[in-house]
């Protein structure tokens, strides 16, 4: 029996070496490295300026001296947005994001200033003398209407403290490129013409125009955040994307008032005739988003 017992313990000694080591179970994936942001936004644009235009009003046919100015206030106000953004986190802390957002605002402003000189020869009858004429208007013209469009996308670090379990204070900074297009009416072009027994005709087109231009900012914001569940929290923040001011060139969409038009003038002899100078554009703007944020 003692050797009975002598020889268990040796086989119970061996027995774990025998077994083979469980494996240790695999370390989870971080939880959230990626973050899927979709939103709705209100955007205000730093867009106001107050538009200029000169030319010579033609007078076909006849030899004449002619100059017309008009000042078109311009103010855009707040608008909706859309939002889509992406994150990958770098640290416990630390993320890199990629946002896209398109908002339109409309544009308004004050009445404007339109003023015009014409002074030319007539010939009326029955003599069909020369005589001096000249023709002179100052009057106040409705205010502005349009539309700005905005996109911007925006490439940051985003970096975060905790507030608690579930809620999360940041920032976000980095470079962005932003683009506007801004859409308004009415210039006017006044055209004149000389009918039978040297009666003086005019025709006023107003036209609406158009004038995009962007380039490279910056876009900076802070956000809070708070869980809304496992893999879904909810995120409001409030950021400014600045881009220095651009010259948008203007470019003539259409006759507004086509049907109230005697003789009309093509769109592109408008075009030429106003030579319209560009429009200061300050594609800027603040806005405020709150977003939903899918963790996966």
């Amino acid at each position: 029996m003692k050797s009975w017992a002598i020889a268990t313990n040796a086989l119970l000694a061996l027995l774990p070496a025998a077994v083979p080591a469980q494996p240790s179970p695999a370390a989870p994936s971080p939880a959230g490295s990626w973050r899927l942001l979709v939103g709705a936004s209100l955007a205000g644009p730093s867009f106001a300026a107050s538009y200029a235009s000169s030319y010579a009003p033609p007078l076909g046919g006849t030899a004449h001296v002619s100059a017309a100015t008009q000042t078109l206030p311009l103010d855009a106000g707040w608008g909706p947005g859309l939002r889509l953004g992406i994150e990958r986190r770098l640290g416990s802390h630390v993320a890199l994001q990629l946002l896209g957002e398109y908002a339109r605002a409309d544009v308004a402003g004050a009445p404007g200033q339109y003023d015009l000189r014409l002074a030319y020869s007539s010939r009326p009858p029955p003599s069909y003398d020369p005589v001096p004429v000249e023709v002179l208007r100052s009057e106040s013209r409705p205010g502005a209407t349009g539309r700005l469009k905005t996109w911007t996308v925006a490439l940051g670090l985003s970096a975060w403290l905790d507030a608690g379990p579930h809620a999360r204070l940041g920032v976000t900074a980095g470079p962005a490129w932003l683009h506007a297009k801004g859409e308004a009416e009415s210039l006017v072009y006044t055209t004149y013409t000389l009918g039978g027994h040297s009666v003086l005709f005019s025709d006023d087109h107003l036209v609406s125009f158009e004038f995009p231009a962007g380039g490279l900012g910056l876009d900076v914001g802070a956000f809070v955040e708070a869980d809304l569940g496992p893999s879904l929290s909810l995120r409001a923040d409030a950021r400014y994307a600045f881009c220095p001011e651009r010259d948008a060139a203007v470019t003539l969409d259409e006759v507004v008032n086509a049907d109230e038009v005697v003789q009309s003038v093509p769109l592109r002899d408008i075009q030429a005739g106003l030579a319209p100078a560009p429009v200061r554009l300050d594609a800027s703007a603040f806005r405020a988003a709150l977003s939903l944020v899918i963790r996966f």
